[in-house]
């Protein structure tokens, strides 16, 4: 099996890191923080918050980092620590609009409302069409389509069955194409 050298790269600082290395994690947080940036702003539909999701993640990884048996699944595993930090934050969010009274999200959903003079602003980009998916059909795709992550690496970081990560998938997919073929 033919390895890519930044997967090389990655498991090497891993295992410096994991040593006690804090140069090699510090490269391992240059290397990946993008990365898991991106991922975050995928899932919370929106780039605000993401950064604090990903700090909260780095937290994560640094205190448990030891506990991660093989440097290989560091991306998935990284990953996954990333979405529970959204799913958290995504948490926060809903429970401070109900304790606001909804206000904070109707003013969200008037602000996002599309125009409707004709057929053409019916249409959502794929991006808004993601962002209106489940959070957890959300999350299959950012981490199969967005970070090129195979089904079965998902299934483990999420601790789920692979068929349960192809079916939300589909279910994915299916929902995607209706929102985008439209009414």
């Amino acid at each position: 099996m033919d390895r890519d050298p930044e997967q090389v790269l990655d498991e090497y600082l891993v295992v410096l890191a994991k040593a006690g290395s804090a140069l090699a994690f510090s490269r391992l947080a240059i290397r990946w923080t993008p990365r898991l940036r991106r991922h975050a702003a995928r899932l919370l539909a929106r780039p605000d918050g993401a950064e604090d999701a990903v700090q909260d993640a780095w937290l994560a990884i640094a205190r448990n980092l030891r506990g991660l048996d093989d440097p290989a699944r560091f991306p998935a595993w990284a990953l996954a620590i990333t979405s529970r930090r959204c799913f958290d934050l995504i948490r926060r969010r809903q429970r401070d609009r109900r304790l606001t009274g909804g206000l904070t999200a109707e003013a969200e959903v008037q602000a996002a409302a599309p125009g409707r003079p004709g057929a053409a602003d019916q249409r959502l980009d794929l991006g808004a069409a993601i962002a209106r998916l489940p959070a957890d059909q959300r999350l299959m795709v950012s981490l199969f389509y967005g970070e090129d992550l195979p089904v079965e690496a998902i299934a483990q970081a999420h601790d789920l069955p692979v068929g349960t990560v192809k079916s939300r998938l589909h279910a994915a997919r299916q929902t995607l194409k209706l929102f985008m073929e439209g009414p």
